[in-house]
């Protein structure tokens, strides 16, 4: 079956305020979002979080992927949530179950009015929110979920592993009297005109003798 109004879908939803494509939950708030989605529809729907700039996507009706980078927000854990009550396709019941997640849930709380006046600008096939799941499980009983800052949280960026013999190179780079080099198992340490060999050497261990050397 072809996902015929994916591309209007999403275009559709990037023309509204209610939509934004940035990280400003922490993966934990995240995960308190799914929690209380699960207990108000009875699944058990799973989180996953990805590093990359690639698609979130759910996938079995009962597994979330959130892209670190971008997709941490509101609009998009209830847009692959409303994948997990419908299908995996957009069409026209995957756009009522959306829209009846934003209108209750989320923290603008578009009106009905006008999600389907700009579904019908957009040309967004949508059906009956009246027969939806969300309609019967949901009501104004249902708080939105809280309004926070929508500034983007930055993601950690995981350091390179800097390995002992780059180490050893970066400290000759810095010093210019001291010279290491690497013989068939043995390190010879020249420095200020002193040399030691290390005998059956590794370069961790002539990392820490350069280090004591230099701070004599």
């Amino acid at each position: 079956m072809r996902d015929s109004q994916k591309q209007k879908v999403y275009d559709w939803e990037d023309s509204q305020s209610w939509m934004i494509k940035r990280s400003y939950l922490t993966q934990e708030q995240c995960h308190q979002v799914i929690k209380r989605l699960n207990k108000i529809f009875r699944r058990r729907v799973k989180l996953r979080f990805r590093n990359g700039h690639g698609s979130c996507y759910a996938f079995n009706r009962n597994e979330i992927m959130i892209r670190n980078q971008w997709g941490r927000s509101y609009s998009v854990l209830l847009h692959e949530y409303a994948h997990c009550l419908y299908d995996d396709y957009h069409n026209g019941w995957f756009v009522a179950e959306f829209c009846m997640l934003l209108h209750h849930l989320h923290p603008e709380q578009p009106s009905i009015k006008d999600l389907v006046t700009s579904l019908n600008d957009a040309k967004v096939d949508f059906r009956d929110f009246e027969r939806t799941t969300c309609r019967k499980r949901l009501s104004k009983r249902h708080k939105p979920f809280e309004d926070v800052s929508t500034e983007p949280i930055k993601v950690p960026v995981k350091k390179k592993r800097v390995s002992a013999k780059q180490r050893v190179k970066n400290l000759m780079r810095e010093h210019e009297t001291l010279c290491v080099s690497y013989w068939y198992g043995d390190m010879y340490i020249e420095y200020e005109g002193e040399e030691e060999v290390i005998f059956n050497a590794r370069w961790k261990q002539a990392e820490e003798y350069i280090n004591d050397l230099l701070r004599k």
